[in-house]
C-alpha cells in the first residue's frame, strides 16, 4: 500500500463532489461525523488516509444540506456543500459550492452503509488526475447538542470593517454551517492578485448560542493563528439573515458581517 500526500488531497477535493450524505425526509443521516479512514483504489495502486496521519475531513448533514471541510497534514484545503436526498442506502447529492467545480450544477450518486459508530460509504468511480478511482470510506459520529436559531447553511452577503471614521467593504465568498452545537466554515479567494492564485481556507468548532451572544470555539483551522474562542455579537434580521458583529483590538476595528441562510 502507498500514502500519497498529494494524491491525499485530490481525494478530499473529489469529495467535495462526490462524497457527503445527508438524509432525505423519512430517513435521517442528519448529524456531524468525523472520517477515521479513506481507502482509494485505481486497480493498480491503493492509497490509504487515516485522521492519525495528521489531517482531519469533518461533515455536518442537516435535514436538506451536507457541509464538509477538510485538510491534509500540510495545510491544504478543500470543501464542499450542496443538497441531498437519501433513499435507503442510496444518496443523490446536488453541488452548491466545493473547492473543486466552484459552483458547477453537478449531480452524483453514493451508497452508503450506516454502523453503531457512524457510517462507512463507497464510491464506485470517480476520475481524479485521469485515472478512475474507487473510494471506501469510514466515518465517526461526534457528540451533539441541541438545536439554536442559527442551525442551517448560510453564506457571508457582506461585511463591512469599521476603523475610526472609515468604513470598508471587505465582502468574500463565505459559507458556515451550524449544527448540533457544531459550526464550520469555508473560503475560497484570491491570494496573489498577480499571479491570480486562490486558497481555500476551513475551520470546525462548538458554539454556543444566548441572549445575542454567541461564542465560537475553533478547533480545527487551515488558517495558521486562527484556533481560539471568539465571543461574537449578532442580530437577527428575520429568521434568514442575521449581522455578527466582533472587535479587533489589534487593528483598533470593528467588524460587522451579515449572512443569508442557503435554502
Amino acid at each position: 500500500m502507498k500514502k500519497l500526500s498529494i494524491l491525499a488531497l485530490c481525494l478530499s477535493v473529489a469529495l467535495g463532489i462526490y462524497s457527503c450524505g445527508n438524509e432525505s425526509k423519512t430517513e435521517s443521516q442528519a448529524g456531524v461525523y468525523s472520517m477515521e479512514k479513506q481507502v482509494g483504489s485505481d486497480g493498480k495502486t491503493e492509497t490509504v488516509n487515516q485522521s492519525s496521519d495528521g489531517g482531519f475531513q469533518i461533515k455536518i448533514y442537516t435535514d436538506q444540506n451536507y457541509f464538509y471541510v477538510a485538510m491534509t497534514k500540510d495545510s491544504s484545503a478543500s470543501f464542499g456543500l450542496g443538497t441531498y436526498t437519501l433513499k435507503g442506502s442510496k444518496i443523490e447529492e446536488k453541488n452548491i459550492y466545493n473547492a473543486a467545480s466552484l459552483d458547477t450544477a453537478d449531480t452524483f450518486n453514493l451508497d452508503i452503509t450506516k454502523s453503531e459508530k457512524g457510517y462507512s460509504q463507497v464510491i464506485p468511480e470517480i476520475m481524479i488526475q485521469g485515472k478512475k478511482w474507487k473510494l471506501t470510506e469510514e466515518y465517526t459520529s461526534l457528540p451533539t447538542t441541541g438545536s439554536s436559531e442559527l442551525d442551517g447553511v448560510w453564506k457571508q452577503s457582506k461585511n463591512l470593517v469599521v476603523s475610526g471614521k472609515d468604513t470598508t467593504d471587505q465582502t468574500y465568498n463565505e459559507y458556515k454551517v451550524y449544527s448540533g452545537g457544531h459550526f464550520m466554515w469555508a473560503t475560497r479567494y484570491q491570494a496573489d492578485t498577480t499571479k491570480k492564485e486562490f486558497k481555500n481556507v476551513v475551520g470546525h468548532g462548538t458554539f454556543g448560542l444566548k441572549d445575542g451572544a454567541l461564542t465560537e470555539q475553533l478547533d480545527k483551522s487551515s488558517l495558521a493563528g486562527a484556533v481560539g474562542k471568539y465571543d461574537i455579537k449578532i442580530v437577527f434580521n428575520g429568521k434568514d439573515e442575521y449581522t455578527q458583529e466582533t472587535a479587533d483590538t489589534k487593528n483598533n476595528s470593528v467588524g460587522f458581517k451579515t449572512y443569508q441562510r442557503v435554502k
